[in-house]
């Protein structure tokens, strides 16, 4: 088996906002998004605005979002083997539809590792509990 891959909130806060999908909004449910001007598209490794509730469907319909805060807690899959050794480390997310994980790269982080997912403990392609860095949780669109 490979990589999980989708975002599932494990705890803080949630504030959900709907957002109309931008015209290369491209995005599954579970996945980051970047948000501007109204609308959101798949996220950048920079731009980590929300995380969408549903697949896009096109620019005409709204998709609601959990806008992503470093107080959340997050599980996500990892692209090798997760182990206790990680907890503490940051490390940057793979941002491309339908494959969002984290990978080993420390430049540019996007999160820092605060867990093991329990479900999997120390596995090949486990998850991981991470929180987003506040620098990469900066909200470039408009939450009300």
């Amino acid at each position: 088996m490979g990589v999980i891959y989708g975002l599932r909130l494990v705890d803080g806060p949630c504030v959900v906002r709907e957002f109309t999908s931008a015209a290369a909004g491209t995005y599954d449910a579970g996945e980051v998004v970047d948000v501007a001007n109204g609308s959101c598209a798949i996220g950048e490794d920079a731009k980590c605005a929300a995380v969408a509730l549903k697949d896009a469907s096109g620019t005409t319909t709204n998709t609601p979002c959990i806008l992503l805060t470093p107080e959340q807690t997050w599980s996500i899959g990892y692209n090798g083997t997760t182990a206790a050794t990680l907890i503490g480390n940051t490390y940057l997310m793979t941002f491309t539809t339908s494959v969002q994980c984290l990978t080993s790269t420390t430049s540019t982080p996007t999160v820092v590792v605060v867990g093991l997912d329990p479900r999997d403990g120390p596995k090949a392609y486990g998850r991981l509990y991470v929180k987003f860095l506040a620098s990469n949780t900066t909200f470039t669109g408009d939450a009300t």
